[in-house]
């Protein structure tokens, strides 16, 4: 009798396999016998899943995007202090940094990687919303945009400079850039 395969369970096992190969080679030098020998399958087992490398890579993004997304949403109530998680603070974190910066530096010239990057960035923008202090629509999908780049640009920094940018600095950097954008009346108003 054939093993049955949980089909969701395995592709999720191929896309995890594939962050630590991207991680390894690059995204654009990456095989997928790369993914299969992470995975421990055969390349034959990584093609049964995926139509071709595009596909595993836009799926290897979407879960990326999706443990991003869960472990903020796990925090409750989410403080301006606990979207630190979202920051490279640890050897694992770092590592899906550098994935995540590699799939930035393909999406703009990759359609499908750039819908799935922005699909990815509404969804963390709309989350963001949820626990500002504001009422103000247009306030509050700017805040989450400032959010969002200033998370960003602390990340690259650790990921391309990890010797100067350690996790005491990140955070330090997050105090004065972040917290201060999840109060109430901090914004300031657009003058002439």
């Amino acid at each position: 009798m054939p093993k049955i395969v949980d089909r969701d369970a395995r592709c999720e096992e191929l896309t995890r396999a594939a962050i630590d190969a991207i991680a390894e080679y690059g995204l654009e030098s990456v095989k997928l016998s790369d993914v299969a020998r992470a995975a421990g399958v055969t390349t034959g087992t990584v093609g049964y899943y995926f139509r071709d490398k595009e596909e595993l890579l836009i799926e290897t993004l979407n879960t990326l995007a999706r443990d991003i997304l869960k472990r903020l949403q796990k925090l409750d109530p989410i403080t301006p202090a606990s979207l630190q998680i979202y920051l490279p603070l640890t050897p694992k974190l770092m590592k899906h940094w550098k994935v995540w910066l590699a799939y930035a530096g393909a999406a703009p010239s990759s359609p499908k990687l750039s819908k799935a990057y922005r699909a990815f960035y509404a969804d963390i923008e709309a989350l963001y919303a949820t626990i500002l202090d504001e009422k103000d629509p247009e306030v509050v999908r700017q805040r989450a945009g400032t959010i969002i780049a200033a998370l960003d640009g602390i990340g690259l920094c650790a990921a391309l400079q990890p010797k100067l940018w350690p996790a005491e600095r990140q955070i330090q950097a997050y105090d004065t850039l972040v917290a201060p954008l999840m109060k109430k009346g901090d914004h300031q108003e657009d003058t002439p």
